[in-house]
């Protein structure tokens, strides 16, 4: 059976779990940011109609 390092597994583990979570962070960080450049977007495209404007 080999020789299994759970010392280091557990470490390599906790890293990627923190970077898993910077990751998670960083996509909500850029789908809000693509959401508010979204409606901009929409609120100054001049081919909206007026009546549809918030």
């Amino acid at each position: 059976m080999p020789n299994i390092d759970l010392d280091y597994l557990a470490r390599q583990n906790d890293k990627i779990l923190e970077e898993l979570s910077a990751l998670r962070r960083e996509v909500a960080d850029l789908r809000a940011t693509a959401g508010q450049s979204l409606e901009i977007d929409r609120r100054t495209d001049p081919r909206r109609p007026s009546g549809l404007s918030r």
